[in-house]
């Protein structure tokens, strides 16, 4: 079975209840139409849910998203549906793929690995990072709570000194 499909089928239902709103970005396009109607589907069922965002990145790449943005932008510039003055940071972050959510606080990166590999290039300007060794599949509650600890005890700046 499509896993797009299984999830929708599966596990929606859940996360409604738990009040879950699920967010799905990337460039969908070349997806099969019955995984499309499944994201579409788990967007709808949750769109005002509002004590968790669950967040699924499909076919997705940091580079790949701001180059559509930027396609996007110039193509209204042409079509004289903005002026190129007009161009600005709230501009570009309504043309990602994650318009409408705020920028990631912290970023969890597992297994040892200290880079974004294509991850949100824009969104990250701000995030706070937090590398462990842990392997993804044995990262648990305590090496989470170990991540929100020092997270919460930095002081964001947001490139400010």
């Amino acid at each position: 079975m499509n896993l797009l499909l299984e999830f929708s089928e599966t596990m929606i239902e859940p996360l409604n209840t738990a009040g879950v709103r699920i967010n799905v970005f990337g460039n969908l396009e070349d997806f099969p139409e019955k995984s499309k109607a499944g994201i579409r589907k788990s967007i709808e069922i949750t769109k005002d849910n509002q004590n968790l965002n669950l967040n699924i990145a499909l076919s997705y790449g940091g580079r790949n998203e701001i180059v559509a943005a930027a396609k996007k932008i110039a193509l209204d510039v042409k079509e004289n549906r903005i002026d190129i003055d007009g161009i600005d940071e709230q501009l570009i972050s309504d043309s990602l793929y994650s318009k409408g959510q705020s920028d990631p606080d912290l970023l969890i990166r597992t297994s040892g690995e200290q880079r974004l590999s294509n991850f949100m290039l824009y969104q990250m300007a701000y995030t706070e990072f937090y590398f462990t060794e842990v392997l993804w599949p044995d990262f648990r509650a305590e090496e989470l709570h170990k991540a929100i600890a020092e997270y919460q005890n930095r002081s964001r700046r947001f490139g400010k000194e």
